[in-house]
């Protein structure tokens, strides 16, 4: 192919992977939240998809239902998750340029 320098390309694959991999350890340290029952159960998640933290509220807790406040965690953990993904490719994405590369995202 005339006019492709596959060095340069691969230089600039090993440096978008060197700013991901950089972006994803800064990622650890951010946190989001996943909320279900009006605030009763809150699940905090890091940028990579980690459960960090989960809170319950004393209202929450019914020893004849354990089955809502089952329903409860399930579905905030499932929203801190879906946020924390979210983020991370809106955040990978800025320094791919919206290109999904396998493996990284």
């Amino acid at each position: 192919m005339p006019g492709v320098d596959l060095n340069f390309l691969m230089r600039q694959a090993k440096e978008i992977t060197s700013k991901v991999e950089k972006r994803k350890t800064e990622l650890a340290n951010e946190t989001v939240e996943g909320k279900a029952g009006d605030g009763l159960v809150v699940a905090t998640a890091n940028g990579v998809q980690e459960l960090k933290g989960l809170k319950i509220d004393k209202k929450a807790i019914d020893p004849n239902d354990t089955a809502m406040l089952e329903d409860l965690i399930i579905a905030a953990v499932n929203a801190a998750l879906t946020q924390s993904r979210d983020h991370m490719q809106k955040e990978l994405g800025k320094i791919s340029g919206g290109i999904k590369l396998p493996g990284l995202m």
